[in-house]
């Protein structure tokens, strides 16, 4: 698959996503593990495919919230 855009189009997804899994765990401390895998669908070979889109660990449920956000909206852009 080729990247080369011209300026200003959206690169496309490299796998069609299928569906975001999003993990969060309580820390020690008060602080908060966040965790994102998307499953995507390789169609060439027929199987499903694990992307780890964040893991991180934040002080606060916003802070979790944010990096939730930032990250369904970079894989939203992507898609067509």
């Amino acid at each position: 698959m080729s990247f080369d855009n011209p300026a200003g189009a959206r690169t496309p997804a490299p796998l069609p996503i299928q569906f975001v899994h999003i993990e969060l765990a309580p820390l020690v401390g008060g602080r908060l593990a966040v965790a994102m895998q998307a499953t995507l669908l390789d169609e060439s070979n027929f199987e499903f495919v694990g992307q780890e889109l964040a893991s991180e660990h934040v002080d606060t449920l916003d802070q979790a919230i944010a990096l939730i956000r930032s990250n369904v909206a970079a894989i939203s852009t992507s898609i067509p």
